[in-house]
């Protein structure tokens, strides 16, 4: 699997903190796939955004987006990279078209596309959803449109890297579902997403990898992860022993729980179990969701 990203030993410390927001991170993200960034607010997420997309002033450590490592962060950000940003980036005086051609004036790629421009921006009007209402002063759109135009303007300039944070914050549910619907298709099309969102529900749903963050710190969870089973049992009272239960992490008084691999270690813990001569209150078992994940917050390879 090819890498998009690699980052080494990033730590950023604003100039009043005291503490790391960024500490230490080292981490490889993966190309043409969809990783998302989750973590409590003041955890880092947009800073470490800002990171990669080469918007700090300074840092510690290095990110490339060469495999070679030889090309500098700011020129491989010009060149691959567009951001979707938490604010509205774009001008409400203008129509929802005059924007999208002002923004593609700004972009090199911009001066080769003299015959085909109208036809470029028709097709990211189309894509987004937008096409109906390009002539409109955006001021006067909802916030789901000025989402999507948010999108429809980091498309301008054709990045392979894509950045969005937090794309579907305070939309309706329409406008939620055809920004998730954009980023399925933006995958399909090999292009290489970093998403952040506080609805776990659509990390789980579109995201491959998951970068969990939490003062500062990173932990990895990638795809095979989360398609593990996670086993859930909570006894009628405390076991004697609980020597059977080697492997599984105690998260309440009787209740453990422990991740598996596979269907087949699911089997051979759930005979385990019914041969134990142990009163079994509820046993469950599930796919490990982003939500256990995110509560857990170890969960992974920690960097």
């Amino acid at each position: 699997m090819p890498n998009a990203i690699y980052v080494k030993h990033l730590s950023f410390k604003y100039k009043n903190n005291n503490f790391y927001s960024l500490s230490d991170i080292s981490l490889t993200i993966k190309a043409n796939k969809c990783t998302g960034i989750i973590g409590p607010n003041g955890a880092g997420k947009s800073t470490f955004i800002s990171a990669l997309c080469g918007l700090l002033p300074s840092f510690e450590g290095q990110v490339f987006y060469d495999e070679n490592q030889m090309q500098p962060l700011i020129d491989s950000v010009k060149e691959k990279v567009a951001l979707v940003p938490q604010e509205y980036a774009f001008y409400p005086q203008l129509s929802v078209k005059q924007n999208l051609y002002y923004f593609l004036s700004l972009c090199v790629e911009s001066k080769k596309r003299k015959e085909d421009k109208h036809a470029f921006i028709s097709e990211i009007l189309e894509q987004c959803v937008l096409t109906h209402v390009s002539h409109i002063k955006v001021s006067k759109l909802s916030g789901g449109y000025k989402r999507r135009l948010n999108i429809a303007i980091a498309l301008v300039k054709q990045p392979k890297v894509l950045f969005l944070d937090e794309p579907t914050v305070g939309i309706d549910p329409e406008s939620r579902a055809i920004i998730i619907t954009l980023l399925e298709q933006f995958k399909a099309e090999g292009k290489t997403l970093l998403f952040t969102s506080h609805m776990l529900d659509e990390v789980e749903k579109v995201c491959d990898d998951i970068i969990i963050l939490k003062d500062g710190k990173a932990s990895l969870i990638e795809q095979t992860q989360q398609k593990n089973l996670l086993l859930s049992v909570e006894f009628e009272q405390e076991p004697s022993s609980t020597n059977f239960l080697s492997g599984y992490q105690k998260i309440a008084a009787c209740k453990y729980q422990l991740l598996l691999t596979s269907p087949e270690e699911l089997n051979s813990h759930l005979l385990q179990l019914s041969q134990l001569k142990v009163s079994i209150k509820n046993i469950h078992y599930s796919a490990n969701s982003v939500e256990h994940m995110y509560k857990q917050g170890t969960t992974g390879n920690k960097l």
